[in-house]
């Protein structure tokens, strides 16, 4: 009878104690255990996405400036594109070449005996227009060709060239020339 009249008392520090052990194990399982249980599911998402966030960071950081990239290239195309001979088969580059050619070496004050246009070659699976010539000069005119050739920036190369000199009343030089074009289907 000790026992219930010292649980009966309001004032009893048993009953205040077993209270209070009752309301933590009341408010461990219903409202501790759930709340842990979402914290420790939001905090595994949290990782996920944390480390989502630093993949697409990567992403960004390997993308950005993609844009300059592409509108660089573009206009490297559009030069290169300007640089080539007109034509829109490989004879009419050859063709084009030619009178190009020919103007330089007007230019250059050389004398021209013979010009054409040869066969189509290839270089790395692209066609290349020619025009051949040849003209009678000297070593001064030849190099101020030369240097002509070279200032220009349309895209050509000169893939033979062969000077032979001829002696007899009228000394001079006789060169040949073989130059190539690239050509190109437009893009």
């Amino acid at each position: 009878m000790g026992i219930s009249r010292q649980l009966s008392s309001k004032r009893s520090p048993l009953l205040r104690y077993g209270l209070l052990v009752i309301g933590l194990i009341l408010w461990y399982s219903l409202v501790w255990v759930p709340l842990s249980g979402k914290i420790e599911k939001l905090d595994s998402r949290l990782e996920t996405l944390e480390t989502k966030i630093g993949r697409l960071k990567r992403d960004i950081k390997r993308h950005r400036g993609v844009d300059q990239r592409v509108t660089q290239s573009e206009q490297r195309l559009a030069t290169a594109v300007k640089g080539l001979m007109p034509g829109d088969t490989p004879q009419l580059v050859a063709s084009n070449l030619q009178d190009i050619l020919l103007k330089m070496a007007s230019e250059a004050d050389f004398q021209v005996i013979t010009y054409k246009t040869g066969r189509i070659s290839k270089w790395r699976g692209y066609q290349l227009a020619v025009a051949t010539f040849s003209a009678k000069t000297n070593i001064r005119k030849l190099v101020k060709f030369l240097k002509l050739l070279d200032d220009d920036r349309r895209v050509f190369r000169i893939q033979s060239i062969s000077a032979v000199k001829v002696k007899g009343r009228n000394p001079h030089l006789r060169v040949n020339l073989e130059v190539e074009a690239l050509f190109m289907k437009a893009v």
